[in-house]
């Protein structure tokens, strides 16, 4: 089912008849999942539990280890992320700039049982 698509730090945008542009398949689940990681901790206030706050967490002195277990915990609880296979996380810090953290999703749909991938880099 196709969803208002909403990049995160981007406005709504139209389509070319003045719509809402909608989304759905990877990118709606990708929208969701990157919500799902940037939305601070307690962020929405009738869903407490509902937020990783990524942001929130620049400036500290997180490990890799703990980022992908944060990481790990928030698309556990993604009803489009399938269970099995696991989703594989990888967790890197740039050589060239250690505060510069990237981190690749790979999940299966769990509607469409389709491999998904994308990279986030903060």
């Amino acid at each position: 089912m196709a969803d208002v698509s909403l990049e995160w730090h981007e406005d709504f945008t139209l389509d070319a008849t003045g719509d809402l542009l909608v989304v759905d398949g990877d990118d709606e689940v990708r929208q969701r999942l990157e919500r799902r990681l940037f939305t601070a901790v307690k962020g929405y206030v009738w869903h407490p539990d509902y937020g990783a706050g990524l942001p929130q967490k620049i400036g500290s002195t997180l490990s890799v280890p703990q980022i992908k277990a944060v990481c790990a915990a928030q698309l556990a609880l993604e009803a489009s992320v399938a269970p099995n296979p696991p989703a594989r996380l990888n967790v890197t810090r740039s050589l060239t700039d250690p505060g510069l953290i990237s981190i690749d999703i790979q999940f299966t749909d769990a509607r469409t049982g389709a491999s998904v991938s994308f990279t986030i880099t903060a």
